[in-house]
């Protein structure tokens, strides 16, 4: 067996190591080249899907149905807010009212501690700052009694008797204001 000696092998080893590291980088540009492309026509599809996806969304919002509902969702929603200020308006004069609590069950007991034992109450009207009262008694002195009786009162502004009918059992209409009603 007789060998050959070969003295440019050692040039031809380092070309064959060049000509290696040549088709790495090729097959490296070429890998990223192919993933870059990739990339871009993926996000270029998926940009032009979503795209008519968007348009799709945009014609079904401008159908006549769904801007008819919206409009409508619109007048609910304006009524809605509408609603809530009155309730919280309401709310608002309801404390304001209970707060006032002009006639209140002492009230009622000083004006029925002034009552002469002949007179009785038939209706109770209150409106505001005015208690009108529907009465009977047995003679006019109990009367005249009452109506001086209730100006004592501190919370009695003015006391007005009017419309006494009647012979043996006298029927009458009783007017008192109240103080300091706002």
């Amino acid at each position: 067996m007789k060998r050959d000696m070969n003295f440019f092998s050692t040039s031809q080893g380092i070309k064959k190591e060049a000509k290696d590291k040549k088709i790495y980088i090729y097959s490296l540009v070429v890998f990223l080249a192919i993933v870059i492309i990739g990339t871009l026509a993926w996000n270029s599809i998926n940009l032009h899907l979503t795209g008519k996806e968007i348009d799709d969304y945009t014609a079904k919002l401008e159908a006549t149905d769904i801007q008819q509902k919206l409009t409508e969702f619109k007048e609910a929603t304006i009524k809605t807010n509408a609603l809530n200020k009155y309730e919280s308006d309401l709310k608002i004069i309801a404390e304001a009212v209970d707060s006032k609590d002009v006639v209140n069950t002492k009230l009622l007991n000083e004006i029925s501690s002034t009552l002469p034992t002949e007179v009785s109450f038939d209706t109770i009207s209150i409106t505001n700052s005015v208690i009108t009262m529907q009465a009977k008694a047995s003679n006019r002195t109990s009367i005249g009694e009452i109506e001086h009786n209730l100006k004592e009162l501190a919370f009695i502004q003015d006391v007005y008797i009017g419309g006494i009918a009647g012979d043996t059992e006298y029927t009458f209409d009783l007017k008192c204001t109240l103080k300091d009603v706002d």
